[in-house]
């Protein structure tokens, strides 16, 4: 037990000890394989967000459009994090605006009945 535990001391040690450029790497994959005009939210090592769309891309960075500054060159190395923006569904919105719509057509049709038939039915005859 002791030794599993020291092998998996020394690997988690060793992780800790692998160069940035790896990550940086990951990071120029994932922006490589994004199509041109994708929008994405770019997190720096500099704790600086920046939205926009990807651009041209080269073998040290890439183009970001859609920035306040216009088009701006990112370096692959600055990047800590990239996240794409999709656009969002609005299929729960949608579902929800039906069912209340069929919820108060419902209602105002019970209602009209109540109103012309109750108490006693529509075929009742008074008494």
């Amino acid at each position: 037990m002791r030794q599993i535990l020291s092998i998996a001391l020394a690997l988690l040690m060793a992780m800790q000890l692998v160069p940035a450029a790896v990550g940086a790497e990951s990071v120029a994959a994932e922006i490589t394989a994004l199509a041109p005009g994708t929008r994405v939210e770019l997190r720096l090592k500099n704790k600086q967000k920046m939205r926009g769309a990807t651009g041209a891309v080269s073998s040290t960075g890439f183009a970001l459009a859609g920035t306040s500054a216009g088009e701006q060159q990112i370096a692959f190395d600055d990047v800590a994090s990239v996240k794409r923006l999709d656009k969002k569904s609005h299929t729960t919105r949608t579902v929800l605006i039906v069912v209340g719509v069929g919820v108060a057509v419902t209602a105002i049709a019970l209602g009209i009945y109540l109103k012309k038939c109750a108490p006693f039915g529509c075929d009742a005859k008074p008494l």
